[in-house]
């Protein structure tokens, strides 16, 4: 099986939870509840995620760009925006989202960390409880949901400012699109390369936790071998599962 050196990945959701800890033991029972209502607390503090590089390897090879799905064997399977809520908690209503990749030029991956450690310091008691939540929205849609490959802040999200206007939007559709983005992408680059090469980077921590997520219940519920050659057989569905006796 391919090793990790075909895959760059950078995902790191243990300093991502270094990072914005220090800034959530500052906010007040109340807004802690806020963030828990709202379904992020869990986010906040994501464990560490087993980041299986040779699997994510082989999986996004498997990706089919025309249909929208990934081949696993016989099977056509999708991840669908319904599974991107479920997996990471988020409502599938609300406005439209619109992700776009111009960032903001004077702001960085690097200078939003540093925003954040300067809120969580004794020194930043001036910041109230609005500010240092909008600091953790917009890190974690900056970091964690809609990461960019030049480690700038997206336009976007700068239009949400607090907690309220964060909760109006269907950003599992969102995230559902920009993860269609990256496999689109990295779809295209492994076509005009041979097996052996380099298939281009992954960007954030949702992509890595939403394919491990959807794909571990998938390889172990359906026995599908992802060495199996591709035939010449039309797409499937995978069967649905049977209830268990009892």
């Amino acid at each position: 099986m391919p090793g990790s050196k075909y895959l760059s990945c950078r995902c790191a959701p243990n300093t991502f939870t270094a990072n914005v800890t220090p800034l959530l033991n500052r906010l007040s029972e109340e807004s802690i509840e806020a963030l828990r209502d709202a379904h992020l607390l869990p986010l906040f503090r994501m464990p560490t995620i087993p980041q299986n590089i040779p699997i994510l390897y082989v999986l996004l090879r498997l990706y089919n760009k025309d249909k929208q799905a990934f081949q696993l064997g016989k099977y056509l399977v999708k991840m669908t925006v319904n599974e991107v809520a479920l997996i990471l908690g988020l409502p599938n209503a609300g406005l439209r989202f619109k992700f776009s990749r111009s960032p903001v030029v004077d702001m960085t991956h690097k200078i939003l960390t540093e925003e954040i450690h300067r809120a969580a310091d004794e020194d930043g008691s001036h910041h109230d409880e609005g500010i240092r939540i909008s600091m953790l929205i917009n890190y974690l849609l900056a970091m964690f949901f809609f990461p960019l490959k030049s480690l700038k802040v997206p336009s976007c999200v700068t239009k949400i400012t607090c907690l309220p206007e964060f909760l109006k939007y269907n950003l599992s559709l969102a995230i559902h699109e920009f993860l269609h983005l990256q496999f689109d992408h990295l779809s295209r680059v492994s076509a005009i390369r041979n097996a052996g090469s380099n298939i281009g980077s992954l960007e954030g921590c949702t992509t890595v936790l939403l394919v491990i997520r959807k794909f571990w219940n998938v390889l172990d519920e359906q026995k599908v071998l992802l060495c199996e050659e591709d035939d010449d057989s039309d797409f499937e569905t995978p069967p649905p599962r049977k209830k268990k006796k009892g």
